[in-house]
């Protein structure tokens, strides 16, 4: 190429990035401002304290994670970010506040299920005026594996789980096993089984607008992958593929996807 050439190509290259506006991105939801979720979400309070601990893997390449849409709705939330909280000042803090009765949801044999086990316990702490927090894992299950293991301060707390009674609509992913839900699925769940026991109240069930606003993120989700001029557009062999087509996981029995108690 000569230098004539060069140049032309220079000033067409420049000329295009002039044309080009840059998208902003919503804090919240951490869509761009374009499809921002926002707008869709109400939130709420809870007596009970969600304190999503958010894979660094998760806050950093998954953008419309749903431990966002959660911290968004639920205005007694917060997102620690990190692998290994043992020496984590805020995760120690809030476990070692006499006001705070501290459990991590994950599944266990000794895993208190609030579906249908003994509740007592968690209705005698918000009586004598103790507040129920409750920790939970955002990542892959095997990065939440790997997490439990590596944060003892979380890993010995008792653990809080609960009976699905249906499998995860988050049809754009694959989930390791049945019982598997995303995160916002498991609090969404989770939230109606504590109004349900006595744990937690939320007349009118303003959780469910936690599915709201997660259909349309993964109805957003759907389209972008099918959409070729779209620049996270992946191509037919790793893009979206419907569930029914997909290759099947080998079943969790046979897979370690949880860290034993």
């Amino acid at each position: 190429m000569d230098k004539a050439a060069y140049l032309d190509l220079k000033r067409a290259r420049l000329a295009q990035a002039a044309t080009f506006k840059k998208e902003t991105t919503c804090y919240k939801c951490y869509l761009i401002r374009e499809n921002c979720l926002c707008r869709l979400i109400e939130p709420f309070d809870t007596d009970i304290r969600f304190v999503i601990l958010m894979h660094l893997k998760e806050a950093k390449k998954e953008k419309a994670g749903t431990g966002r849409i959660c911290k968004a709705t639920l205005r007694n939330s917060g997102i620690i970010t990190g692998i290994d909280f043992t020496r984590n000042p805020e995760v120690n803090a809030l476990i070692a506040d006499p006001g705070n009765h501290c459990m991590v949801m994950y599944p266990g044999r000794k895993s208190l299920n609030i579906s249908s086990g003994d509740v007592s316990p968690l209705l005698e702490a918000k009586k004598s005026g103790r507040k129920l927090v409750i920790f939970l894992i955002d990542g892959t299950w095997q990065c939440a594996k790997k997490m439990m293991k590596l944060s003892l301060n979380v890993r010995n707390l008792p653990r809080i789980g609960f009976t699905a009674k249906h499998e995860s609509i988050f049809y754009i992913k694959e989930q390791p096993a049945a019982y598997c839900l995303s995160t916002l699925e498991s609090i969404h769940f989770f939230l109606g089984e504590a109004d349900r026991r006595g744990v937690e109240s939320l007349p009118g069930r303003p959780q469910d607008n936690l599915i709201k606003v997660f259909k349309t993120m993964i109805d957003f989700m759907v389209r972008c992958a099918l959409d070729p001029s779209r620049s996270s557009y992946r191509g037919s062999k790793t893009g979206y593929t419907a569930r029914e087509t997909r290759k099947k996981r080998k079943p969790s029995s046979q897979r370690s996807i949880v860290l034993p108690d």
